[in-house]
This record gives structure tokens, C-alpha cells and sequence, in this order.
């Protein structure tokens, strides 16, 4: 018998796959971004394989160079500094040189108060 959890992953993959779209300017900017050689990183608070789905299907894993930070595999996820804290240290950046792009006003607010 198939778990629940292997069903909901299934349906999550295929979901993905056949509704993710890219929002409006999101290539222009990875583009920019890659045309100024900036370090990068994906922070989130999405398990692993969901984040690696959603950034595989938009085509962005080659622009994150694999630097993807997970915050339950920190000591503290998001909202805490911790995973921020985690890709600063990752890419050797400092948090005075560093550009944020978040959906989530809160997360914007904590790193913010690094």
C-alpha cells in the first residue's frame, strides 16, 4: 500500500510540473544577476524535495549553483536570521553586501534586524 505521504508528493510533482509559472520578470532578473556575477543562494522553509521540485521545474537549479539552504535543517527556520545567517556563510558574503528577494514581508523584516 502507497503511504499518504508518497501520494501527496506524487500529486505535489505533478501538480508543479503542469502549473508552476515563473513570475512576471523573473528571468530578467536571474539574468541580471548572472550578468553581475553575484553569489547566490535559495533560502526557504519548504522541505527539501519541494523546493528542489519547484526550483528544478522553473529552471533554476544551475542558477543556484545547488546552494540551497533549508530552514528546518538549521537550528532555527524563518523566520529567525538563522538560515540567512547559514547562506551568508555558505557564499563567504557579508549581510552589508547582500540583496534579499522574498515574498514574505516578515522574512524581509527579520533580516533586517541582522
Amino acid at each position: 500500500m502507497i503511504s499518504h505521504l508518497i501520494l501527496n508528493l506524487i500529486f505535489l510533482n505533478r501538480l508543479v510540473k503542469e502549473k508552476a509559472v515563473p513570475i512576471k520578470g523573473l528571468y530578467k532578473l536571474t539574468k541580471w544577476v548572472e550578468d553581475h556575477g553575484l553569489k547566490r543562494a535559495a533560502v526557504t522553509n519548504s522541505p527539501r524535495p519541494n523546493a528542489e521540485l519547484m526550483i528544478s521545474t522553473l529552471g533554476l537549479t544551475d542558477f543556484f549553483h545547488h546552494n540551497i539552504i533549508i530552514g528546518d535543517e538549521c537550528e532555527h527556520a524563518k523566520p529567525a536570521p538563522n538560515p540567512y545567517l547559514k547562506a551568508l556563510k555558505l557564499l563567504n558574503v557579508s549581510k552589508d553586501h547582500t540583496f534579499i528577494c522574498e515574498v514574505l514581508l516578515l522574512s524581509l523584516t527579520f533580516f533586517s534586524n541582522i
